[in-house]
């Protein structure tokens, strides 16, 4: 039973481990995700700032300057909202294994709870065995 506990054990550690992994690398991509959602902010106010200033009208290139800006600025947000997208997925799918690891731990603590109580019982009935022997050869002792 000892080397059952001491597997136990072992593996319980590993899964904290990996569960302890999981969840660094869980908050790195939280502020990964963040950090987009911000850069894709700025973006958005950049472009309706020059939004702004393409319609007050100036001349024929500034107009194609600011055309080409928010072109290059559309370009940029969707491909801000597309990393952002594939992040936030990245960062679910992240979520899902610190979970089951969270899960293989709990149920590996419940194990080595359990075993841990059968091995209790088991030395405590040891124990009575011994002590109901002592008792029946003294017994026997004084009955000689």
């Amino acid at each position: 039973m000892k080397g059952r506990l001491k597997a136990v054990s072992q593996l319980q550690q590993i899964a904290e481990q990996q569960r302890d992994r999981h969840g660094q690398h869980f908050a790195r991509q939280q502020d990964q995700v963040g950090f987009f959602a911000r850069q894709l902010q700025a973006l958005a106010g950049l472009k309706s700032g020059c939004q702004q200033e393409g319609s007050a009208g100036l001349n024929a290139l500034a107009l194609q300057n600011t055309t080409q800006v928010n072109a290059m600025l559309s370009r940029l947000i969707s491909h801000q909202q597309h990393e952002m997208a594939l992040m936030h997925a990245e960062s679910q799918r992240t979520k899902k294994a610190l979970e089951q690891s969270q899960v293989k731990v709990k149920g590996l603590e419940t194990v080595m709870e359990r075993w841990q109580a059968r091995q209790r019982y088991e030395q405590a009935k040891k124990e009575q065995k011994f002590i109901e022997d002592l008792i029946n050869a003294r017994s026997k002792l004084k009955k000689i």
